[in-house]
């Protein structure tokens, strides 16, 4: 995050200075955006994380589909053909 806003201040910086900085400056704040980035973001992408992840619903029912009637069930309505 904070790279794309080095980047946007360098290329403002760079197109008010002119010449060669307009494509100095916006590599430098992106390089010093990047370096912000891994300093003050680093942590959420520690693989040794000690925060335990619980889930929001607990004692949830299972979710599973519907439940089949056996094969040798009856069906519930008994057709009749009329004469």
């Amino acid at each position: 995050m904070l790279c794309c806003v080095g980047l946007i201040a360098g290329m403002s910086v760079g197109q008010s200075m002119g010449g060669p900085w307009t494509y100095i400056a916006p590599a430098v704040g992106f390089g010093v955006g990047f370096l912000g980035d891994m300093k003050f973001m680093g942590h959420m992408h520690k693989k040794n994380n000690t925060t335990p992840v619980e889930p929001e619903v607990k004692n949830a029912p299972p979710l599973h589909g519907p439940v089949a009637a056996p094969s040798d069930a009856k069906p519930a309505v008994a057709w009749e053909l009329a004469a």
